[in-house]
């Protein structure tokens, strides 16, 4: 029993090194890349320190249920101080309700980056990754620094899955500039195909519409014809990953031909079932004057994935074959390996372009902050003309008061002729009311009693 005992707690020990082992691992970006310092110092601003105190929550619902929106800035503070895991559930709630308003058009750059940001430090990757994806609802949207600092940190944390999402997103949005993002996004790419975790692709899966239970039938204009653009619409994990291997590898290809390029921009259609796209690749390479060359594990993943295939066109298997077997015999395979390939090209391209990019953040994180106390200045001054305005119109109003009492007598005549009008008002609407066989509501009857009364004349006798 006592060997028992030492062998779970040296097992339960190991595992723990084995944890912290990975915690403390080091992809490619230094821990400088976080701009952790920068960021945090966002926090050191006296009014978020008096909405922490306050039910800016709450405030900011009646906003939204009284007049359809809430200011950029208030939601951009609120984005700012949410400093623990169960205010997230209230954060995706004011961002999904501000997305739909008016106000989204003028929502802060800051916004975005915080809400990301702050899903990212609590490791909420799961509802993270579900509102990227949905941009109608939540307008999130990533930029090169925000990419980098999500696959870095999704594959230390070895989820091989997240990072290709990330990697999709940028393929949506056609960014690949970028040369540490569009070498981590092939990267996360080529890791999640050869080690597909966590499982499942989608861990929030949308509901399902429920089935009517009777037949349901809808008037519409006209029918529309089904319409597939083969990118938003997109839905497969191997179709989008196909996709924006090719994304990539284009764009490598218009920089610098070499075998990375081609090998992802083959392996990309192979996984896109483009059979017409992937002859022509193989047959590009294979004229080729200069002798291009494909890498044997990216080759070995197309070949893979072909002989699985169950919707190959006629003929494709035999053309497919045939070229792979002039290019193994013709020396157009090295057997350099993908993985290593791509480490070594971002670490590289780390070394060039991260001083860059982490003043690049620096600079947008003082702009920010900027932005942020100039934007609350000027609601202020807005709240302040308002009150203003407001104690102007109240003061006016009285003074008419005022000014009607003391010349109410001048004015007989025209206090007169609007009591007849109100009357005849008051006649006219019993009339519409009973013509169209309903009764007046008693509720009716009062205010237009009480808005053609008229107060009796007072006369004084002077003579007792």
């Amino acid at each position: 029993m006592a060997g028992k005992g030492l062998l779970l707690k040296c097992n339960l020990l190991g595992s723990r090194l084995q944890n912290l082992q990975r915690s403390c691992l080091r992809t490619f970006l230094s821990d400088a890349y976080t701009c952790d310092a920068e960021w945090k110092g966002r926090l050191n601003n006296p009014l978020l320190e008096k909405l922490k105190n306050e039910n800016f929550y709450g405030e900011l619902i009646k906003k939204f249920q009284k007049e359809s929106k809430a200011s950029p800035i208030d939601v951009d503070l609120f984005s700012t101080f949410v400093l623990n895991e169960l205010h997230l559930d209230d954060l995706e709630t004011i961002t999904k309700k501000f997305r739909r308003c008016p106000n989204t058009a003028h929502a802060l750059p800051s916004t975005g980056h915080s809400v990301i940001r702050t899903y990212l430090e609590y490791k909420q990757t799961d509802s993270l990754m579900r509102m990227i994806d949905d941009r109608l609802n939540y307008g999130l949207f990533l930029d090169y620094y925000l990419s980098n600092l999500l696959m870095d940190s999704f594959l230390k944390q070895e989820n091989y899955r997240d990072a290709a999402k990330v990697a999709i997103q940028l393929m949506l949005q056609e960014e690949f500039d970028h040369p540490i993002t569009s070498y981590l996004a092939l990267y996360s790419c080529y890791s999640y195909l050869n080690n597909p975790q966590p499982d499942p692709w989608d861990p929030q899966p949308k509901p399902k519409p429920e089935e009517p239970v009777e037949d349901v039938k809808v008037r519409v204009d006209y029918i529309r014809e089904p319409f597939f653009d083969d990118h938003f619409d997109l839905t497969q994990p191997n179709h989008l990953i196909g996709k924006t291997l090719v994304g990539f590898g284009k764009h490598m290809l218009r920089q610098s031909p070499d075998s990375v390029a081609y090998t992802s921009v083959l392996l990309g259609w192979t996984l896109f079932d483009k059979h017409d796209k992937i002859i022509q690749t193989l047959d590009t390479v294979l004229q080729s004057s200069s002798k291009l060359h494909l890498l044997k594990d990216g080759l070995e993943i197309c070949k893979k994935t072909v002989q699985e295939s169950t919707n190959l066109p006629e003929g494709f298997l035999d053309n497919f074959n045939s070229r792979v077997n002039q290019l193994e015999i013709g020396g157009f395979v090295v057997h350099d390996n993908m993985n290593d390939t791509l480490k070594q090209r971002i670490k590289d391209a780390v070394t060039k372009y991260e001083i860059d990019d982490i003043q690049r953040q620096k600079e947008h994180y003082k702009l920010w902050e900027q932005q942020r106390k100039q934007e609350i200045e000027r609601q202020a001054q807005a709240i302040e003309h308002r009150k203003r305005l407001a104690i102007l119109e109240a003061k006016k109003k009285e003074l008419q008061e005022k000014e009607e009492q003391l010349h109410f007598f001048d004015n007989l005549d025209e206090w007169e002729l609007r009591h007849e009008e109100k009357m005849l008002q008051k006649e006219l609407l019993i009339k519409q009311q009973e013509g169209r066989g309903k009764k007046i509501s008693s509720k009716l009857l009062r205010q237009a009693e009480e808005d053609a009364y008229y107060p009796p004349e007072i006369t004084v006798n002077w003579k007792k």
